[in-house]
C-alpha cells in the first residue's frame, strides 16, 4: 500500500516536472521573434493559472489556445511596456553602477527604486490581464502600480529576488533557461500577485476582487 502511494506521488511529481519543462520550452520558442515575448509570457501565465485553478495539466495545449486568443497589439502593448521598463531599469542600474560620482549614485538610487516598483507591478499586470481582460491599459497599469506600491516592502523584494536570480544565471549561461526558470519566475510572480490581491480585497481597496479569488 505504501509503495503504491509513493509510486503515485512520484508519477505526479514527474508529470508536473514534464509539464513545466514542456511549457517552458513552448514559451521560449514562441518568444524567439522577441516581439511575441509579451504574448507568450501572458499565455504561459494564463496556462499556469488554469492549471492552478482547475487542475488541468494540459498546459502546452492551453498555452497554444491562450497564445492564439491573446495574439493582438493590445496584449503586446499592455504586457510589453512593463516588461520593457523592467529590462530598461536593469540596463540603467548597470550604467549608473559604473559611475563613481554623486550623480551616478543618485541615479542608481532612483533606478533601483523605480525598478522595485516595476518588478512588484509586473505580477499584477499578468494577473489582471487574466482576471479582468476588459480593463483598459491605463486602468490596468494604474491599478497594478497602486497594488505594487501598497505591497512594495513585500512584493518588491519577493519579485526582485527571483528575477535577479534568473537574470544572473541566464547571463552566465543562457542554456539554464531551458530548465524551467522562466516558468518558475511567472509562477512566483503569480503567487505574489494573488496574495497582494487577496490582501487588497480584504481591505476593500481592490474593486472587483473577492478575498478568496
Amino acid at each position: 500500500m505504501t509503495s503504491r502511494i509513493l509510486g503515485t506521488r512520484l508519477m505526479a511529481v514527474l508529470t508536473a516536472l514534464f509539464n513545466v519543462l514542456a511549457l517552458n520550452l513552448a514559451m521560449i520558442l514562441a518568444s524567439l521573434p522577441l516581439i511575441t515575448m509579451p504574448v507568450a509570457a501572458t499565455a504561459a501565465f494564463a496556462a499556469l493559472d488554469r492549471w492552478r485553478r482547475d487542475g488541468d495539466d494540459r498546459v502546452v495545449r492551453q498555452f497554444l489556445i491562450e497564445f492564439r486568443a491573446r495574439w493582438s497589439a493590445r496584449t503586446t502593448l499592455v504586457a510589453g511596456i512593463p516588461m520593457a521598463a523592467a529590462l530598461l531599469g536593469l540596463a540603467e542600474i548597470r550604467h549608473f553602477a559604473l559611475e563613481a560620482t554623486l550623480a551616478g549614485e543618485a541615479g542608481l538610487g532612483l533606478c533601483v527604486g523605480a525598478l522595485f516598483v516595476t518588478l512588484a507591478a509586473l505580477g499584477y499586470v499578468f494577473q489582471l490581464i487574466v482576471d479582468e481582460p476588459g480593463l483598459s491599459p491605463v486602468d490596468l497599469w494604474s491599478r497594478s502600480a497602486r497594488l505594487a506600491v501598497g505591497n512594495l516592502l513585500v512584493a518588491g523584494v519577493l519579485s526582485a529576488a527571483p528575477i535577479a536570480g534568473v537574470a544572473l544565471l541566464a547571463a552566465r549561461d543562457p542554456a539554464v533557461l531551458l530548465l524551467g526558470l522562466p516558468v518558475y519566475l511567472l509562477y512566483t510572480l503569480g503567487q505574489i500577485a494573488r496574495r497582494g490581491l487577496r490582501r487588497a480585497a480584504a481591505a476593500g481597496t481592490c474593486p472587483g476582487q473577492s478575498p478568496t479569488d
